[in-house]
């Protein structure tokens, strides 16, 4: 198998409790598994939290892992300033509280072995996901906006909003040049969508997902938002696709 070296962004806002617990349990989880070619980088959108100070010491303690500060609140402004900076020929994201089983870690770098595949998104829809202590609400939520997003966007993937998507550098390097413009956490959604405007192929993968019932997502605020960004994707996509012919 081709060695690719990978790069996980956790993005972080206030979560002092819960990063050491993560980070730690994935690092030891890709040294058992004898993946040894990664880096971890923590993002911290703007927490007023020990976090900062938890993460320092987490980079201090482990050579793979780096911290960068983007000083403002936004996960897709967190990620950007991550993966833009990223020389990887793999990059993703993954919660910090580590909901997305990391098993599928290893499911992600075997996809990416097909020279055909550009993105692997988690799905927690598809028939063989696997869903933990989901609240009833969240539920309905989440697949909600996804079935909006395919009403409205007609997309062809199923989960737009689970917290494990990962694209390979050049994949991502066409999207940036297309344009990706949200700075929220409709960035990852954007993402897939204007992946498959783009042509790119995106592989799905079923997720054992256990959710820890910590979220701090206002849901109404947030389908408001995720609304509001689905039109304007809506009526500016012919003008997006016609920008985006030059780029192969």
């Amino acid at each position: 198998m081709k060695n690719l070296n990978l790069e996980i962004t956790i993005p972080v806002l206030n979560e002092e409790k819960r990063l050491e617990t993560g980070l730690s349990k994935t690092i030891e989880f890709l040294n058992k598994n004898n993946i040894s070619d990664y880096r971890i980088v923590i993002a911290d959108n703007g927490s007023t939290d020990k976090t900062e100070t938890i993460a320092g010491l987490l980079e201090k303690k482990y050579p793979q892992v780096h911290f960068i500060k983007v000083g403002q609140k936004g996960v897709g402004l967190a990620l950007k300033k991550s993966w833009n900076n990223s020389n990887a020929d793999i990059i993703g994201y993954m919660d910090v509280d580590l909901a997305t089983d990391l098993n599928h870690l290893i499911d992600m770098l075997n996809a990416m072995q097909n020279s055909e595949i550009n993105v692997v998104n988690g799905s927690r829809i598809l028939r063989h996901s696997n869903v933990k202590n989901r609240s009833a609400l969240r539920e309905v939520t989440s697949r909600g906006f996804n079935f909006i997003l395919k009403i409205i966007l007609n997309v062809n993937f199923t989960d737009g909003m689970c917290g494990f998507k990962f694209i390979k550098r050049d994949a991502y390097n066409r999207l940036m040049k297309a344009g990706l413009d949200n700075n929220d956490w409709f960035f990852c959604s954007e993402m897939l969508i204007k992946a498959e405007w783009l042509g790119l192929k995106i592989f799905e993968i079923p997720v054992r997902w256990n959710d820890d019932g910590d979220s701090r997502v206002d849901i109404s605020k947030t389908i408001y938002k995720y609304i509001k960004e689905i039109i304007k994707l809506r009526f500016g996509k012919k003008l997006w696709i016609k920008k985006t012919t030059s780029i192969s």
